[in-house]
């Protein structure tokens, strides 16, 4: 979290930020001086784009979104199922009002109804190996097209560059300010410069109380077998 928080202060005092922001860990920052939500996923340039592509018209007569997750073993599936709610209501711009859950064990179905009808099905499961990065999909289905965040007949994400020999190593740097960070960790600190530089404070919190709502549906929807409305 230091160097993290070293990035963070760099694009605060850059930007002339007045609003101080300290980073607690991965998913909440104290954001003059309030504890506020991250929602970090939310400045992953993929979802930023698929989001574009939606709402700028390139698709049209948007019917399904569907996701796929994989963590490690033990992880907390609803948490997992909090972000890709988070996830597809941002990208959709649309309120998630129905949703019907199903689990066995370290895996979780849902069905969850947006606005508009349209539907998203989400598959999570806690099954790789102790420190194996998290693989997932994002695939948005329409009348005119289909937009997903992994490259057509790929089943992991690419890295930009590959450099092979005594030992394997990948790069992805995703932004010009922010080199050696991950993926995840410039999402981060870019969530939480933008939050204090924009003063969203009570919108992050507001979107995170709504997030909890829907996964306590989720996990009644699992008791009942029921769909659950919002």
């Amino acid at each position: 979290m230091k160097i993290l928080q070293e990035k963070l202060d760099f694009l605060l005092s850059k930007y002339s930020v007045e609003t101080k922001a300290t980073l607690k860990d991965c998913k909440t920052a104290v954001i003059g001086g309030t504890d506020t939500p991250l929602l970090s996923h939310r400045l992953e340039r993929r979802f930023i784009e698929l989001k574009n592509i939606v709402g700028g018209g390139t698709l049209q007569g948007v019917s399904v979104m569907r996701v796929a997750r994989i963590v490690e073993k033990g992880a907390d599936i609803f948490a997992e199922l909090y972000r890709e709610l988070d996830i597809c209501e941002y990208i959709l711009g649309r309120k998630i009002v129905g949703i019907t859950a199903m689990q066995n064990d370290n895996t979780l179905n849902v069905i969850a109804t947006a606005e508009d009808k349209i539907v998203c099905t989400i598959e999570i499961s806690a099954t790789l190996s102790e420190g194996e990065t998290p693989k997932d999909k994002h695939e948005i289905i329409s009348q005119r097209g289909i937009a997903c965040d992994v490259v057509v007949d790929a089943q992991l994400k690419q890295a930009s560059i590959y450099v092979f020999g005594a030992e394997n190593k990948k790069f992805t740097d995703v932004d010009f300010e922010l080199y050696g960070l991950s993926v995840e960790d410039i999402a981060v600190v870019r969530s939480a410069f933008t939050i204090a530089q924009k003063d969203t404070k009570a919108e992050m919190i507001a979107l995170d109380s709504n997030l909890k709502i829907l996964v306590e549906k989720a996990k009644a929807s699992v008791k009942t077998g029921e769909r659950q409305v919002i």
